[in-house]
């Protein structure tokens, strides 16, 4: 992990490490300390250096994704872990490739789990103290639906620190546990000036995870031509104080999740369709940057964007503002994209939508 220095640093030799005499003396690195300035960026040049020399090439979405088209090997790097797929032969190749260079671990999976780390569920739990709460089996219901952030009085300074401590932790968890995404964006839009009803979706939340703490992402392996589906959905002026809508959305390559997201638009949507075609734009983003993934990875992935409203797929078929005059322009992006045919966008079902979760109660 420590690569060559690139310029002269100096350090203080560590007690451990000293001699005799050596007491007013330096020492001069010869490889990159963890710690230091440069020290991500030399390793960045060390192993990018390594694998093209191997015969890899450098993504072109992202630097850190590498692939080898005469071995068939899709790797990413992150930090010092490299995970990689391709065939059997190939990966004892690489291993051995790489042991001549640097120390390395080597493992093969067949097939991959992502759980999300229990730890943050067990002080959520111990904070809001639902030791001797039931537990419930959503985490956002009816009634916080219609409680409204300027309602109740100010939490005093303790408290109020709490309460952000709590949904600071969630936001955290959120991005591994897809199903508390909603609930925790509509907590952490009270962070600011929390008052006393904001408890109540906060241990909404609290009773949800008591019922469910632990949350498994299973990846069984599946044949490489499976397309891009990303499910979007919009919620026109949920947020009943400043009239915004929520985008919500999830993003799937044939049957494993790879993103899901609950975000606040920033602008306020004038129309049901209008909020739907920017949740479609949002979706549209995050499905072409996935897409722009698979291609470092040395193959092309179809990607099918599906939306339960009529009006946005209208809008997006469209050229240009048409009597949308308040629609932002800087959304119009999308409507260039559908017409070259970078993506395809369906309709679903609204009973079928799986992207409801994230825009709004469900059972």
């Amino acid at each position: 992990f420590y690569a060559p220095v690139k310029r002269p640093i100096y350090i203080v030799l560590p007690e451990e490490d000293r001699l005799p005499g050596d007491e007013e003396m330096v020492g001069r690195l010869n490889l990159s300390l963890y710690g230091t300035r440069d020290a991500a960026q030399n390793w960045s040049r060390e192993y990018t250096r390594t694998l093209t020399g191997c015969g890899f090439i450098v993504g072109g979405a992202s630097p850190c994704n590498f692939y080898h088209p005469a071995r068939d090997l899709a790797l990413t790097v992150h930090g010092d872990d490299f995970t990689v797929s391709g065939p059997e032969e190939e990966l004892t190749w690489l291993a051995d490739t790489l042991r001549s260079r640097w120390d390395v671990k080597v493992a093969i999976a067949s097939g991959l789990e992502y759980e999300a780390d229990q730890r943050h569920v067990r002080v959520v739990l111990e904070q809001l103290e639902l030791q001797d709460r039931k537990p419930v089996t959503t985490p956002y219901g009816p009634q916080e639906q219609g409680c409204l952030r300027d309602q109740g009085e100010p939490l005093s300074g303790a408290e109020a620190t709490r309460f952000r401590a709590i949904v600071a932790r969630l936001n955290y968890l959120a991005m591994d546990r897809a199903d508390i995404q909603y609930a925790t964006k509509e907590c952490a839009k009270r962070m600011a000036n929390p008052r006393d009803p904001d408890w109540q979706l906060l241990k909404r939340v609290g009773r949800y995870l008591k019922g469910a703490p632990r949350a498994v992402i299973s990846y069984p392996w599946q044949e490489r031509d499976q397309e891009i589906s990303t499910y979007v959905d919009s919620d026109w002026a949920g947020d009943k104080v400043t009239r915004k809508s929520t985008s919500g959305g999830l993003l799937m390559w044939g049957a494993h999740l790879l993103e899901a997201y609950a975000s606040s638009q920033q602008t306020v949507a004038l129309s049901s369709g209008e909020a739907e075609y920017y949740g479609v734009v949002r979706g549209a983003g995050i499905g072409l940057g996935q897409q722009a993934l698979g291609r470092d990875a040395g193959f092309g992935i179809p990607l099918r964007i599906w939306t339960d409203s009529s009006a946005a797929i209208g809008t997006a078929s469209r050229q240009g503002l048409g009597k949308l005059r308040h629609l932002e322009c800087h959304s119009l992006w999308v409507q260039q994209r559908l017409r070259r045919r970078e993506f395809e966008l369906r309709k679903v079902s609204g009973v079928d939508n799986p992207a409801d979760l994230f825009t709004k109660h469900t059972d």
